[in-house]
């Protein structure tokens, strides 16, 4: 066999092995990134699961606060003399204050981040909004739940503490003494204080969070549908 035959059949034998080996690694690729897709499509399903559930306890979470908020007023107007001072209803008001605060499911959202699937999604535009929704609305929520709380504990704690003996029905309760300091300038003010942060800040983020989350779930809606 001549030394030109022989290049001639070893070029083709390379050929033939480095087709090969690209087809493999091209295949493998293939697979590898249908694997992602798959595996990103089952964390949209799961974040979309999530979000749902955070939408019936968001709109849980609202409406708890506007009945506070309602509580707080109806204190306010008794104290402002535009309602009538009932010591009993009062007592119960005082008593039935709270800070519902909102937490949102994030495990699956965390778990997408952190496998790197979601920053390599061709979907920008909601990987975008998903991102805001959790990076920015919960977050910022979560630290004004915590403002909230903390001001539930300094209310109960500096001004509403004087109504515990008629709250837990104990005896001895200086009715006469507890309708004065409830008039007073500094249980006035330990009111609005609380009041003010829920009325305005509290209840002004959470409905901001409402309709960040309604948004991505309608994003997510059309994904899935059309996937």
């Amino acid at each position: 066999m001549s030394i030109r035959k022989l290049i001639s059949k070893g070029g083709v034998e390379f050929v033939a092995v480095f087709l090969g080996i690209a087809l493999s690694l091209w295949v493998d690729d293939w697979r590898e990134e249908k694997e992602i897709i798959t595996r990103l499509q089952d964390d949209y399903k799961k974040i979309h699961s999530e979000i749902k559930k955070d939408i019936i306890n968001l709109n849980n979470i609202i409406s708890l606060n506007k009945k506070h908020i309602n509580t707080e007023k109806y204190l306010l107007s008794v104290i402002n003399k535009d309602k009538e001072f009932d010591f009993n209803k009062v007592i119960r008001s005082i008593d039935s204050l709270d800070s519902p605060t909102f937490f949102g499911n994030q495990s699956a959202y965390n778990s997408s981040l952190t496998s790197g699937r979601i920053n390599i999604s061709k979907k920008p535009i909601i990987v975008s909004e998903i991102a805001l929704l959790y990076e920015h609305f919960y977050k910022r929520l979560t630290l004004n739940g915590d403002i909230l709380d903390k001001r539930i504990s300094d209310f109960n704690k500096l001004y509403s503490i004087n109504f515990f003996k008629p709250i837990y029905n104990q005896s001895d309760v200086d009715t006469l003494k507890l309708k004065k300091y409830f008039f007073s300038d500094k249980f006035h003010n330990g009111l609005l204080i609380f009041h003010d942060f829920r009325s305005t800040n509290y209840i002004s983020r959470l409905n901001q969070t409402m309709n960040q989350i309604k948004k991505v779930d309608l994003l997510l809606d059309d994904l899935l549908i059309n996937n």
